[in-house]
């Protein structure tokens, strides 16, 4: 983008110029650019998106039941479980048969996982820094309302 040419650098010939105002396009967009940088340094840590997750919530929650993670992370049971497996392969978590329904698993974060959800935070933290620079906190604010609202809308929409 030049001073003389307002068109953002999105609304290029590879983009129908439709989709390059289109705010579920361009969130869509920013989710699948944000998604790719994160996993790239993510896996410095030997991590990835999708096992951060629940990472980010046994550390901010504590030990959960297994399919309390399921819940508040929309993922889906069988995908929930290979990424718990995944975690405790790798040291990260540890599960155990709760006493009071031997169908349940408590799972909770080892150091390692500790160590492991701190780095992400730091990197999730890095690229959006890196998202907003050069916009003013009152431009960061509008751009996380707006977004909010955004979301609000498509989730009253429903299916």
């Amino acid at each position: 983008m030049t001073n003389a040419d307002p068109t953002p650098t999105l609304a290029s010939e590879y983009i129908n110029p439709e989709a390059a105002v289109a705010p579920g396009y361009l969130a869509n967009h920013v989710s699948r650019v944000f998604n790719r940088l994160v996993d790239a340094r993510l896996r410095r840590h030997d991590l990835s998106l999708a096992l951060l997750g629940p990472l980010l919530w046994l550390s901010w929650k504590g030990p959960l039941l297994q399919r309390d993670l399921v819940r508040l992370s929309a993922v889906k049971q069988p995908a929930m479980v290979a990424l718990l497996d995944k975690l405790e392969a790798a040291g990260m978590i540890e599960r155990e048969t709760s006493n009071t329904d031997r169908r349940a698993a408590t799972v909770r974060l080892t150091h390692r996982g500790q160590d492991a959800a701190a780095a992400g935070r730091v990197v999730l933290l890095e690229v959006n820094a890196e998202a907003v620079a050069g916009f003013a906190p009152e431009e960061t604010g509008a751009v996380v309302a707006l977004l909010s609202r955004l979301i609000e809308n498509l989730e009253r929409s429903g299916t």
